[in-house]
């Protein structure tokens, strides 16, 4: 223990209690002779107490209470509680999430507990406590998550476990990490050895999976749609199935696929006609095979918003070029559009009436105008007629490379970038996804995440301006950059809504480069016009309130992200609206969630956890000033097919280098027993100290008042001044 003050310059205040106490006494020596020496001392005492008192406080002192403590070890336990350790192939064909918690009952824990201080915990997307009893894990072992987030995990248990004594982290699980970061860093954080029992089976097993369902998210009644299938196997080399397409229970198309032994994918595509606009939404299924290690993954949800028609699509150049010959293939090739393309060479007479539109309304007649290296010099077609176009009937505007300068008012009005000066030279950039474009419909030209992002990335490089004149929008999207040798960000593919319209920048050339040399599986150029061309031309009379979720058909145990915009009387975006999103399985049913959007400049985003799955109806109420701006309705689909389902092997090479990299041990059921033994644990000690501010307490106040109380009655009693 220790005492300390915080007063620099506290002898003043002992010479002035000092001086007090002898003016006490000295008062107490000349009272009245009635007053007896017992009772003179007695005052004198009290008064020089509370005086005493008095000073203390003034001196603040502060005592400082310090010890060592000796701090026993905290074993962490993370128990993968995801889905696929319900998978039944463990030692005798048990389940892994019931043959990691039997080995961590009856090897692991009982034995660690006697060393250190045991909490153990289920993970999946999260993370929840599990019962411990005598060294045990009390009760069944979780296996519903729909998805493994091990980084999360790790990361949770840094904050729960921050300034103890983590002496060491055991992980019972089967790898397969599919949401979220890697969790090798997070791993890392936790600065401690990480004790990995890895469960399942890593080689191939019996197993026929959908992998991915793939169309265009918007369609067009009466005409052809394809649905790409991709489906893998193994166990079943040499034998066939029947691969099934269904509406509404009802089948459209099958065909025979021939399966594998080794988990090699084959590619399916089957055609379809919607014949009535809507929502259609379309299983893709094989039916159960033999000896099969799961089901989960036999069937798939793909959906598409079918809109009456071919659309009409005007394709303007100033001269020939790839980037245009590239965009005419692609839309010539599509049985949805009917183009017209038009290029003008420099120098000659712009030939209305041969193709571009001679008016307004004329112009007003197509669905999407394209315009490839616009030259706003000699515009092909008036720049207040394109305006009009987007704005007001509504139409889709694609520009595709670099203009020659800023476009003219008002057509500036309708695009998503903001312009001035004149186009300088330009340099090489690969172009990457942002986070919008990550999870924006248009750039998604494969259904993974994860993995669209790298095939955007795996892209050849293009041409953009070396110093750009352009910058998006506040309010706009910017959906890929194009990222320079310092680092520095350029927006390339830029897209907004304009009034009652749709605008996209693709402010590049070259980009028909994608269409040579990406990926061997992926036609990302041919997918990515056809996904802009539709959400381009996806319009309607202009809502007041719009609400989209950014897919229409969700994994289980995937959230599902809202987005909503709020117009004013004059067409502009407001920003100061309240959106309330409720959310109903059914038509007529109770609302099952409701979330209010949060604003974020003029959108409006929101989130909602997990649901079950099923068919969700959305409704969106758009309020502001106290008046209702308008409703907007919208539906998706959560299917059965969950994360966990697409890859069901053990990871054992994930495993093994969380443990090694950070000093543990990777050990198989096989091999758990020796757990116990590699497990190194220490006691730690640690200093605590508390300080206590004797002159702020107020037991300090009520002694100096209760003292002087006393003296006063005494001295009241026999008569004393």
């Amino acid at each position: 223990m220790s005492i300390f003050i915080n007063q620099p310059h506290g002898w003043i205040f002992l010479v002035l209690l000092a001086a007090s106490i002898a003016s006490v006494v000295w008062f107490y020596r000349r009272v009245p002779p009635t007053v007896g020496p017992g009772l003179r001392l007695t005052l004198a005492i009290l008064r020089s107490a509370a005086f005493a008192l008095l000073f203390l406080a003034l001196l603040e002192p502060v005592i400082a209470l310090t010890r060592v403590i000796s701090e026993r070890p905290v074993i962490a336990v993370l128990l993968d509680g995801s889905r696929s350790m319900a998978i039944a192939d463990g030692t005798g064909g048990a389940r892994r999430g019931d043959e990691a918690l039997t080995l961590l009952n009856e090897i692991v824990l009982p034995r660690v507990a006697r060393e250190g201080e045991l909490h153990a915990y289920a993970f999946s997307s999260g993370l929840a406590p599990l019962d411990v009893e005598r060294g045990t894990i009390d009760g069944p072992a979780p296996k519903d998550g729909e998805s493994t987030d091990i980084a999360k995990a790790f990361a949770a248990l840094g904050r729960e476990f921050s300034g103890r004594n983590l002496g060491a982290v055991v992980v019972a699980s089967d790898g397969a990490n599919n949401r979220g970061v890697s969790p090798h860093e997070a791993a890392l954080a936790l600065d401690v050895p990480i004790y990995v029992l890895g469960v399942g089976r890593s080689e191939p097993q019996a197993d026929i999976a959908v992998r991915e369902v793939v169309t265009n998210r918007i369609s067009y009644a009466g005409e052809v749609l394809p649905i790409q299938v991709r489906v893998s196997s193994a166990g079943y080399g040499g034998s066939e199935t029947t691969l099934e397409l269904s509406e509404d229970g009802e089948l459209l198309d099958s065909s025979p696929i021939r399966l594998s032994d080794t988990g090699e994918e084959i590619e399916v595509t089957f055609k379809v006609v919607p014949a009535t606009p809507g929502v259609h939404r379309y299983t893709v299924s094989v039916p159960q095979a033999p000896g099969e290690l799961t089901t989960t993954n036999n069937a798939r949800v793909v959906a598409t918003n079918a809109f009456k028609g071919k659309i009409r699509v005007l394709l303007v150049a100033t001269r020939p070029s790839w980037d245009f010959a590239f965009v005419r293939r692609e839309f010539e090739a599509d049985e949805n559009v009917d183009l017209t393309a038009v290029v003008v060479k420099e120098g000659a007479v712009v030939p209305h009436g041969r193709g571009l539109p001679a008016s307004r309304e004329e112009l007003f007649t197509f669905d999407l105008v394209v315009l490839v290296e616009a030259s706003w010099g000699r515009p092909l077609v008036p720049a207040e007629w394109l305006a009009g176009f987007v704005r007001e009937r509504g139409g889709g505007l694609l520009m595709v490379g670099l203009p020659d300068s800023a476009p003219p008012e008002p057509f500036s009005e309708a695009l998503p970038v903001v312009t001035g000066g004149r186009r300088t030279s330009t340099r090489e950039v690969r172009v990457e996804l942002t986070e919008s474009g990550e999870s924006e419909p248009t750039t998604r030209v494969v259904g993974d995440r994860r993995t669209n992002a790298e095939v955007w990335r795996s892209l050849p490089p293009v041409w953009t301006g070396e110093r750009p004149w352009w910058s998006a929008r506040a309010d706009a999207r910017t959906l890929a950059v194009g990222r320079g040798p310092a680092g520095d960000e350029i927006p390339v593919v830029i897209a907004w809504r304009a009034g009652a319209g749709n605008a996209m920048v693709v402010a590049a050339e070259g980009i028909w480069r994608w269409k040579l040399a990406g990926p061997d599986d992926v036609d990302v150029y041919d997918r990515f016009l056809a996904n802009a061309a539709r959400w381009l031309t996806a319009r309607g009379e202009l809502e007041r309130v719009v609400v989209t979720t950014d897919k229409d058909v969700y994994a289980a145990g995937e959230a599902v992200h809202l987005s909503a915009q709020v117009y004013r009387e004059d067409f502009r975006l407001a920003g100061d609206a309240e959106v309330t999103v409720e959310i109903a399985r059914g038509e007529g049913a109770a609302p099952v969630a409701s979330v209010v959007l949060t604003p974020e400049g003029d959108f409006y985003r929101g989130r909602l956890g997990p649901l079950e799955p099923g068919r969700y109806l959305v409704n969106a109420t758009g309020v502001r000033g106290g008046e209702e701006m308008g409703t907007a309705d919208g539906e998706f689909t959560i299917e059965e097919f969950s994360l966990e389902d697409s890859e069901v092997r053990k990871r054992p090479a994930l495993l093994r280098r969380l443990a090694e990299d950070s000093g543990g041990v990777y050990l198989s059921p096989e091999t758990a027993d020796e757990m116990p033994e590699t497990i190194d644990l220490d006691w730690t000690q640690r200093i605590s100290s508390r300080e206590f501010e004797v002159w702020n307490s107020p037991w300090l106040l009520l002694g100096f008042v209760g003292l002087l109380s006393v003296e006063w009655t005494l001295r009241r009693r026999k008569g004393l001044p």
